[in-house]
């Protein structure tokens, strides 16, 4: 079963902890005081959103998890942020599940890559993500903050989703 990252967004999500619980992936609204008190869980807090990058240096967060854009060059996207982390802080790159991007992210070596995609593009993606885990050492993960779905096929070390999903996820 692949290790949760719980995604907060709002003061309000309920904060769950348990063993299959790695971390806490903290959205760059939340004021700095509450990223700090999820660090108190033991757990590794990553910042996201636009602004994550810096909220993670005003809350001294473990690292950042930023989703790419397929618009633009990929690493130089990733790259920029990796430039504002202080060093030994995380990265975990989103990317739409596709063979191109996935190829691009790996190569700037973050700490995971992580694969989001709509419904209707689970089976193309879970042969996309089954791929990659064959071909490349760096750690995978399914981004489901935008609703869950099964990917049990997939095979990633992570699976990302909403803190008010946790009691109706299954693996």
């Amino acid at each position: 079963m692949p290790k949760i990252i719980l995604k907060i967004d709002h003061p309000s999500d309920p904060i769950y902890d348990n063993e299959n619980i790695c971390g806490y992936a903290a959205a760059d609204s939340l004021p700095r005081e509450f990223i700090k008190k999820l660090a108190e869980t033991g757990k590794i807090v990553l910042c996201c959103g636009s602004e994550a990058a810096s909220t993670c240096r005003d809350s001294d967060s473990d690292g950042v998890m930023v989703e790419i854009s397929s618009a633009a060059p990929v690493k130089a996207q990733i790259n920029r942020i990796r430039e504002q982390l202080a060093k030994g802080k995380y990265l975990g790159v989103i990317i739409p599940a596709r063979r191109h991007e996935a190829m691009l992210a790996s190569e700037t070596e973050p700490e995971f890559v992580a694969f989001k995609f709509p419904p209707e593009e689970a089976k193309n993606a879970l042969e996309v993500i089954k791929w990659y885990n064959e071909l490349f050492l760096i750690q995978s993960a399914v981004d489901l903050t935008s609703g869950l779905q099964d990917i049990s096929a997939a095979g990633a070390d992570f699976v990302i989703i909403n803190s008010k999903d946790y009691e109706d996820f299954g693996c």
